[in-house]
């Protein structure tokens, strides 16, 4: 997990609380791609528009991106292929927009910063989310994630918000 420089000390500090790195490590164990790494940044809105900008032609700040390493064979139920990069990607969250998004819900910060990460994850494996079907399937995985790290840490499951699809 990576630091922006340009984040505040509270950011920092809410990153650092929320623990990405473990919940990461954890997912991907639980994935069976412990041999698998993934970068996560955390950063401010202005970097993430960079991002957007450069790479999506978007001129606007986003909660979480995710840039995958590999292409995923179509059909192939979310599994690398053979031989896969070791590192499937970089994940980068906005911790501004996050900790806002939470502050709109009435939602835990840290627990909207783990959900993104495991959001952003998912997205690194093939995951998305433009129908219906691909929606509630990522709904699910990111559900299980989530209810196994808080298992791991000894709390309850947080409530995961069904993803409504893009397209």
């Amino acid at each position: 997990m990576r630091l922006s420089r340009a984040l505040s000390p509270a950011h920092r500090q809410q990153a650092r609380q929320a623990e990405i790195g473990t919940l990461l490590e954890g997912a991907l164990r639980d994935l069976g791609l412990q041999d698998h790494q993934v970068c996560c940044r955390l950063t401010t809105a202005a970097g993430v528009v960079r991002l957007n900008r450069r790479f999506a032609g978007s001129d606007r700040p986003t909660d979480v991106l995710a840039f995958p390493t590999a292409a995923l064979v179509p059909g192939s139920g979310f599994r690398l292929p053979p031989g896969g990069a070791a590192s499937l990607g970089d994940i980068v969250i906005a911790i501004p927009v996050a900790l806002e998004q939470a502050d709109e819900l009435g939602s835990d910060p840290q627990e909207e910063l783990r959900l993104l990460a495991v959001h952003g994850l998912l997205h690194l494996l093939g995951h998305d989310h433009h129908d219906r079907e691909e929606a509630a399937r990522m709904t699910q995985a990111t559900r299980q994630l989530l209810a196994r790290d808080a298992a791991r840490r000894g709390h309850l499951p947080p409530a995961v918000p069904a993803l409504q699809p893009t397209a």
